[in-house]
């Protein structure tokens, strides 16, 4: 029994490998997809609808 779990595991942590290895291979062909938006809409930083969902909770 505990070689059958020991299989399941192994064939889980290759599985979760190839799947990081993959996620990384495509960070690396296209960045922008995967890191934040530096560029505020709003020239003071503020954002209008955060602003609209603030509001809406303080009535």
């Amino acid at each position: 029994m505990p070689t059958i779990f020991e299989l399941l595991y192994r064939e889980f942590c290759r599985a979760r490998l190839a799947e990081m290895r993959k996620q990384l291979l495509l960070t690396r062909e296209h960045p922008k997809v995967f890191l934040p938006d530096d560029d505020s809409p709003d020239p003071d930083g503020t954002d209008p609808q955060h602003e609209a969902e603030l509001k809406r909770a303080g009535e």
